[in-house]
């Protein structure tokens, strides 16, 4: 029975393509589903490497948006603020000269 089993060992096939296809039908269905799997791998790894470069551009965008707001904006929004200061100071020293005037 051993040396049965031994001669069945010899007779393998060392290529695992060559293997598959000796058992027919199933070897075949077997061969067509590990390069389905290694086909939906690849599409895979691809997908997710263009999602990375994706994401890389998009935060190097905010980035540039980012540097543009503080930069830009930021000065803009300043004297915004002090121009609406100005403005206060002068509706109430308007407002101030209105009150003593209507008190004389």
């Amino acid at each position: 029975m051993f040396r049965r089993f031994g001669l069945f060992l010899a007779q393998q096939p060392t290529d695992p393509t060559g293997a598959l296809l000796q058992y027919g039908a199933l070897g075949v269905l077997t061969l067509l589903a590990v390069i389905a799997v290694r086909v939906m791998y690849l599409r895979m790894v691809q997908q997710y490497d263009r999602e990375r470069e994706r994401a890389d551009r998009l935060e190097a965008e905010l980035r540039e948006l980012n540097t543009t707001i503080r930069g830009d904006y930021v000065g803009t929004i300043g004297n915004a603020t002090r121009a609406i200061s100005e403005a206060t100071d002068a509706v109430s020293n308007a407002l101030a000269a209105v009150r003593r005037d209507g008190r004389r």
